[in-house]
């Protein structure tokens, strides 16, 4: 494939750094009275951010490492081959000799810039060159590999190698990155003993400085002192500074504002275990809009097949809008994960014929969970779903929205899998399991501990963290939270494979 600039842009992750910024991120280094004498970016590109710092620091020495021959070429035009500032055509993912080479015990070295804003698989699927040797820089295990969780940004990779090559140096760690990747470098940290004197987060403007509509910050880590700090100040915005909240981690959980966190500490293990939604991958066979009593698939056809395997559905803006109005109905072709499904040939014929004519759309699906499992398979299902009464929350949308979903002409409703909920057997301890969720303790626990700017900020991993027994304790129903909790029996093992690839 013949690469063009677009690609070769995307391949290198290559948004430049504008002026305007640049001279941001080096005026709160200065400000926070840090005067380097060694500077280097690992990823200067056309040398903006790099040049800046070292006309605010005047260091010893400025270490620029760009891959693209013509930037090189344009940073030494623009230094005039200044003999303090050396400019490496080099691969950084090869380059971390050549800087330990520059760098020596008693300096006070200023790390930089704005790596690539790219993750290794997207480089993988562009057959990019540009990318690190392979290697689990996170020790996953072999299920979150299935799931996406060993994709990784590049930024992300090139700055723990930094912290880990020069964590025992005087150090400063200042780059753009995207926020996710600027969480996931301080988790780094703390889980690894990395020792620092100060982290900051300054939110950014990706779509004015980059035209990227991404959530992005500017992450400082000042590694110039070695304290055992597990915490990071968030400020409004890198214009502003003014300081918002102070994120950090308890008992392995990150928390988003420690400040209101410790005055409503509600974190535990739930009692009651929330479950994602009924996935399925095939949307357009599977589910169905309800029109004049007749049912329209995603292709607009009209169905007629037997109604025993159909079920009321909600989806995630149904639940989050607050509209609890069946629109939809889904067929649900099994009741546990594994289930034969060559049952609904003799049972219910019409469902199978339909099945069958739409093979092809089960058969793309790309999803490893379907592999080797009976045709027409679904996933997140188990006797938990057909329990009458559930509490379902969107997983998308950023609001906190419990809604009580009753059962339908004598059949449980089905929410999809961008919805978390819990099953109840009756309707009074769905009741008091709704009025502990919708308390206000509740709110601002969770409002503690979510990450709006995620993809999906409502988990079930962090539903699963609310003790509601303290909270029960707190409003006087602690009694009746241990009558519920005496009868909820503990989740098959089958179910928990499911809970933690979401």
């Amino acid at each position: 494939m013949k690469k063009t600039a677009l690609t070769t842009k995307k391949e290198f992750g290559d948004f430049q750094t504008p002026i305007e910024l640049s001279h941001l991120m080096v005026n709160i280094i200065n400000d926070n009275n840090i005067h380097p004498n060694v500077i280097i970016e690992p990823t200067c590109g056309i040398g903006n951010v790099l040049i800046t710092a070292y006309n605010y620091f005047h260091p010893q020495k400025a270490l620029g490492i760009e891959i693209n021959k013509a930037y090189c070429k344009t940073v030494s035009e623009i230094t005039n081959e200044d003999k303090n500032i050396l400019i490496i055509n080099d691969d950084i993912f090869v380059s971390f000799d050549t800087l330990k080479k520059e760098i020596n015990d008693n300096n006070i070295c200023l790390f930089i810039g704005n790596p690539p804003w790219v993750t290794n698989s997207e480089l993988s699927a562009a057959k990019s060159h540009n990318l690190p040797k392979k290697a689990n820089i996170k020790n996953l295990r072999g299920i979150e590999a299935i799931t996406g969780k060993s994709n990784f940004d590049i930024t992300e990779y090139i700055i723990i190698r930094l912290l880990e090559e020069f964590k025992m140096h005087k150090s400063i760690f200042a780059f753009l990155c995207k926020t996710s990747v600027a969480r996931n470098l301080l988790k780094y940290c703390w889980k690894n003993n990395i020792h620092y004197n100060e982290a900051s987060i300054f939110p950014i403007d990706s779509k004015k400085y980059f035209n990227a509509a991404v959530d992005a910050c500017y992450l400082i880590i000042d590694s110039t002192k070695k304290k055992a700090i597990n915490e990071c100040k968030v400020f409004d915005s890198i214009e502003e500074r003014n300081h918002k909240n102070t994120i950090g981690i308890y008992q392995n959980t990150m928390i988003v504002n420690m400040e209101t966190f410790n005055s409503h500490n509600y974190l535990g293990k739930s009692n009651y275990n929330w479950r994602n939604g009924i996935k399925h991958d095939c949307s357009k066979v599977m589910e169905f809009d309800i029109n004049n009593s007749s049912l329209i698939n995603g292709y607009g056809e009209i169905v007629d097949i037997e109604d025993d395997l159909l079920y009321p559905l909600l989806k995630s803006s149904d639940v989050a809008n607050g509209k609890i109005e069946i629109r939809k109905k889904v067929l649900v072709t099994q009741k546990q994960i594994g289930d034969d499904t060559g049952y609904i040939q003799s049972k219910y014929p019409k469902t199978w014929q339909y099945l069958n004519d739409h093979v092809n759309d089960f058969e793309k699906r790309k999803s490893s969970i379907y592999k080797n499992k009976p045709k027409f398979s679904i996933f997140s299902i188990g006797d938990y779903c057909f329990y009458p009464y559930k509490i379902a929350i969107s997983a998308l949308y950023k609001n906190i929205n419990f809604k009580m979903i009753y059962p339908i002409n004598e059949k449980p409703v089905m929410v999809d899998d961008t919805c978390n909920f819990v099953s109840c057997k009756n309707e009074s301890e769905a009741n008091v399991l709704f009025c502990l969720l919708t308390d206000e303790r509740t709110r601002i626990f969770l409002e503690s501990i979510i990450f709006w700017d995620t993809k999906r900020p409502i988990t079930t991993e962090i539903l699963n963290l609310i003790d509601l027994k303290k909270i029960a304790n707190e409003m006087y129903l602690d009694k009746h939270y241990s009558v519920l909790i005496k009868y909820n029996k503990t989740i098959h093992r089958e179910n928990l494979v499911q809970i933690g690839l979401f």
